[in-house]
């Protein structure tokens, strides 16, 4: 959770997260804010057929970094989070363009500074490809290979489509572990042991349980995604200019 000032007013507390592709505002926020509408741009519907506005944000500021003149889109929020202190927003951590943005997890800081990450040695530094709407990274499971979002915003381990639950050796039976909710709709959740390490470039990291769903981004079948209870062992170094991500563990 961070706090930002939109088109001067706030602070607001927004969640910086990796698994956002656009930033988002609430729909209460915006209203009051009275964010214009992006003239002549649509978002792609959602999985549940709605179509979020998308209006233009001015400025946003995050302590002495700034973001001008960008788009964001507009959902009511609320209904996501049922806790006192819910977020006003999610900032998209791919939006400081040509800066850092480190998640320094065992620190408890973020930082954000101008640079860019050294090329990818697939060990600690890994690219992801142009067309891949969020981080992405290459991970074994059990000796089986796949890509996941690198996800800030997700609470859990790993979670992976439904698929896996017949291609992974388990070591306990799948359980229903609730309804994954999503800004496209929602998604039956399971869980389970899987008999084998996650491998992650040079890191091997002893998991208990992985979460399987088919979430959706955009409509499509996500690949799964990599969650805090992996990172928060690790500093992770987002550069989105160059498409680059960095897992250092401390």
């Amino acid at each position: 959770m961070v706090e930002v000032r939109i088109n001067g007013k706030g602070p607001y507390a927004f969640i910086l997260d990796t698994g956002a592709s656009i930033t988002v505002v609430d729909q209460k926020l915006a209203r009051e804010l009275s964010l214009d509408s992006a003239e002549g741009v649509r978002a792609d519907s959602s999985s549940d057929g709605a179509t979020p506005k998308i209006v233009t944000v001015n400025s946003l500021n995050l302590a002495t970094a700034t973001i001008g003149g960008f788009m964001a889109a507009v959902i009511p929020l609320s209904g996501f989070f049922k806790t006192d202190g819910a977020p006003h927003g999610v900032l998209s951590a791919s939006s400081f363009r040509g800066c850092l943005v480190i998640f320094d997890y065992p620190g408890k800081r973020i930082t954000i500074r101008k640079g860019a990450l050294a090329a990818a040695d697939s060990r600690t530094v890994f690219q992801y490809d142009d067309d891949a709407a969020l981080p992405e990274i290459a991970i074994r499971i059990a000796g089986h290979e796949t890509r996941v979002h690198l996800d800030t915003g997700s609470p859990s381990t790993l979670t992976l489509p439904r698929r896996f639950l017949t291609e992974l050796p388990l070591k306990s039976q799948p359980k229903e572990a609730g309804t994954a909710r999503l800004l496209g709709g929602s998604s039956p959740v399971s869980s389970a042991a899987v008999d084998g390490t996650l491998e992650i470039g040079s890191y091997k990291i002893e998991i208990n349980e992985v979460r399987f769903s088919d979430e959706r981004l955009g409509g499509e079948l996500g690949p799964g995604n990599l969650g805090y209870e992996v990172l928060k062992d690790f500093v992770v170094t987002l550069d989105s200019k160059n498409r680059r991500v960095r897992l250092e563990r401390i």
